[in-house]
């Protein structure tokens, strides 16, 4: 696994299979996600240590900011698809077989960038990818716990 873009491709696959497994699983929400932090704090020093040395163009950076944003989109419509209940005076969540098909779409069209901009951009982007579609999931799951008026205190 010398080659870069096996290596991004091998981790994005472990990645996201331990994404789906945690969204499947009922677990406690979470006010914050300590995993959407680090995976967006590891994908910006990645993400930047690419654009260091091969500089993007303009188009290669609209493509990239477009594809966040579809994906933001992507992960809001993603948390209505999460079950919330509470169980034992705690919020719990559980995604959906659709939660795990919309996980990989908004891959899917991340990818899709490769098609259009710098040589592995979509590869370099992903964990900053995944990091800012899982903040932005969570933050969705709490407003709809906060407006649904579940309580875990």
């Amino acid at each position: 696994m010398n080659n870069p873009t096996t290596t991004n491709l091998a981790v994005t696959a472990v990645v996201l299979v331990w994404l789906l497994s945690r969204q499947l699983a009922e677990r406690p929400l979470r006010e914050r996600s300590p995993i959407g932090l680090v995976l967006l704090v590891i994908g910006a020093v990645e993400t930047g240590a690419y654009v260091t040395s091969s500089p993007l163009s303009w188009r290669d950076g609209a493509l990239v900011v477009a594809s966040l944003a579809v994906g933001v989109v992507l992960a809001a419509v993603r948390a209505f698809t999460v079950r919330l209940s509470v169980r034992g005076g705690q919020v719990m969540r559980q995604g959906t077989v659709l939660t795990a098909a919309l996980w990989i779409v908004g891959l899917g069209q991340h990818f899709l960038i490769d098609t259009a901009v710098t040589a592995q951009l979509g590869a370099v982007t992903v964990l900053f990818y995944f990091g800012v579609v899982v903040l932005a999931q969570q933050l969705v799951l709490v407003r709809r716990a906060a407006v649904a008026g579940l309580s875990g205190r």
